[in-house]
């Protein structure tokens, strides 16, 4: 279902894009050579008239078509954008509304505060993943993955490979699961991450050997510690939603 809205826009908006849909192969090319119906002298070079080309019997605004390519990346964009949040959007609404239960009792479940410090622990530990500064890590991970972490990252140093992170934004976030127990150090919430950066491994020679640049999602886990949140799981789209 997911797949058939995608290319159902998608095809309305080369239907847009092009003015016209042409169930015949070749159709559209507005290439003049074989416009079918005009002379081999209006066909063969465009003509300046009116702010247009014309080939053929077809113009071409050059402005316009740059409108609608960026109208029509904007609406896929759009509709990816969508599907991607849709179901931590659904999964927020209902935490929303324990959270809003929550603060009453106990100001930690704050939905405003909690945002705050969740952004300035995704900058943070990004930061200094890309850095493999540990010591920093340490302040912002709980003991199990901060061991994890550190193991990965001696790995890559014994491979001698490095992960630089950089350009790095938190596009949306949002609380889609808590936990709220007695006993204030078992609390626990996930939130849904959207980011985009550059992620880069390099080898020793600066070479690169991996590298991605783009929108990513993923589910964080953040375990109280007083008045503080530790990171202590991170968990893929699918592997959480799923």
């Amino acid at each position: 279902m997911k797949k058939r809205i995608i290319i159902s826009t998608f095809l309305i908006m080369i239907c847009l894009l092009t003015g016209n849909c042409y169930a015949r192969a070749g159709g559209g090319s507005g290439s003049g050579s074989s416009g079918g119906g005009g002379s081999s002298s209006s066909s063969s070079s465009p003509s300046y008239y009116h702010d247009h080309y014309y080939y053929g019997r077809r113009s071409y605004n050059p402005v316009s078509s740059i409108v609608s390519v960026g109208l029509l990346i904007g609406t896929i964009y759009g509709v990816y954008a969508f599907q991607r949040r849709y179901k931590a959007n659904k999964l927020h609404q209902r935490a929303k509304k324990q959270l809003a239960i929550l603060d009453d009792q106990d100001d930690f479940w704050n939905e405003k505060r909690i945002k705050e410090e969740v952004k300035k622990s995704y900058y943070l530990i990004q930061e200094a993943w890309g850095r493999q500064d540990l010591k920093t890590l340490k302040k912002y991970l709980t003991e199990n993955l901060y061991d994890a972490w550190e193991a990965k990252i001696n790995w890559n140093e014994f491979q001698g490979k490095r992960n630089e992170l950089s350009h790095i934004h938190l596009l949306k976030q949002n609380v889609v699961n808590l936990y709220d127990s007695e006993n204030d150090n078992e609390d626990y919430f996930w939130v849904y991450i959207e980011g985009k950066m550059n992620d880069v491994t390099i080898d020793q020679q600066n070479q690169v050997i991996e590298s991605y640049d783009g929108v990513f999602v993923e589910y964080w886990k953040f375990k109280r510690c007083g008045k503080q949140i530790l990171l202590d799981e991170v968990r893929q789209q699918d592997e959480y939603e799923n």
